[in-house]
């Protein structure tokens, strides 16, 4: 008989996990808030005092600026008749020896030997500004006028506000000042001492001679200054001689749509080509700066110069080049010789002009001889 095996099942006794203290305190912790501590009643009211303090002090601080805004928004034209009254006031104190244009006498005055005014028992006179209309007659010009007039040319291109001076036409009636100086447009920003500090005169003579009643001008206003002369610039660009021939010669080449010599097409032609003899004085048709000195392509050894009012000219295929980059230069000035270097036929020079980067007929500007 064989034997066999019993198995009875036991319910086996769960094993209790062994117990971390640490960790249960880990976990079982909890974030209490901290409790807000209360202030003593003392230190709650001086808080409470600081803080009603601060928010008064803030509102009195918006009240400040606000009146201060509002007081510069009422009281700025108030200021300006008060500074207005004050330079009023002044100008009685003026010395009549400060007067710098010319001062004609009462009765009773006369001339000294020496050219000096006697003033014992006289008075100064403001000399009164008037235009005399006169009209263009064959043969006129412009200095001539001005010699006849005994004024000077800078008054006559002011007050006719003249563009092309030397090309004067006949028939057309001019206004011719009686006395030496130039009118001047008031821009936006303009005052009157810095008008007066610009042109070397006196404020007096300005405000006497346009017969202002206070100091504050308006933009758009025309006063004449007695005395004053035009930059070399701007009577330049009145007699119409801003830019001079940088070259004599015969012009080969204008500007606008030509067949290319090269390339036998029809091509844009950039600017007027000059020609004459190698070696020729190439000189500066206006005062500027020099921007570029070298070779460039097919234009060879070039010079660029930058002139006011946005104004470049370029001096092409040159033989030598004798300026540098940065180099100051005046109109007249040498700047090179006339040469044939780069992509060219002959001894010439290719001259282009440029305005605010668009190109120019220098035709219109210049009269090549």
């Amino acid at each position: 008989m064989t034997q066999r095996k019993i198995y009875i099942d036991r319910t086996r006794t769960p094993v209790a996990p062994s117990f971390d203290k640490k960790r249960e305190l880990i976990k079982n912790q909890r974030v209490r808030p901290k409790k807000k501590q209360k202030l003593p009643r003392e230190k709650r009211g001086l808080a409470e005092s600081v803080l009603i303090k601060s928010i008064v002090m803030r509102r009195g601080l918006y009240l400040i600026v606000g009146a201060a805004v509002l007081s510069v928004l009422f009281l700025f034209p108030l200021v300006l008749d008060i500074k207005s009254y004050f330079w009023e006031k002044e100008r009685v104190i003026y010395k009549e020896e400060d007067l710098v244009y010319n001062l004609f006498l009462m009765e009773g005055a006369g001339n000294r030997a020496d050219g000096s005014h006697e003033t014992r028992n006289s008075e100064f006179v403001v000399p009164s500004l008037k235009l005399v209309p006169y009209r263009v007659r064959r043969g006129d010009s412009l200095f001539g006028i001005a010699r006849k007039f005994n004024v000077s040319s800078d008054a006559i291109i002011t007050a006719n506000e003249l563009k092309n001076a030397y090309n004067l036409q006949i028939g057309i009636q001019l206004s011719i000042p009686s006395t030496s100086g130039i009118f001047y447009t008031v821009k936006k920003g303009d005052s009157l001492f810095e008008i007066s500090k610009r042109y070397g005169v006196a404020v007096n003579s300005i405000a006497d001679i346009n017969d202002l009643d206070s100091s504050v001008i308006r933009a758009g206003k025309r006063l004449f200054i007695p005395g004053g002369t035009l930059s070399a610039w701007e009577r330049a660009s009145a007699i119409g001689e801003v830019f001079k021939s940088p070259v004599r010669g015969r012009i080969t080449s204008r500007m606008g749509f030509r067949v290319d010599p090269f390339t036998k097409r029809r091509a844009y032609h950039a600017g007027v080509d000059i020609a004459n003899k190698l070696g020729s004085p190439v000189n500066a048709s206006q005062f500027g700066r020099v921007l570029f000195a070298g070779y460039r392509g097919n234009y060879g050894k070039t010079v660029i110069i930058v002139h006011p009012q946005g104004y470049r000219t370029l001096y092409a295929h040159l033989d030598k080049v004798m300026v540098k980059r940065g180099q100051t230069v005046q109109q007249g000035d040498r700047i090179g010789s006339l040469g044939t270097t780069g992509r060219s036929t002959g001894p010439h020079l290719h001259f282009e002009i440029h305005q605010h980067g668009k190109l120019v007929d220098p035709l219109k500007v210049v009269r090549i001889r």
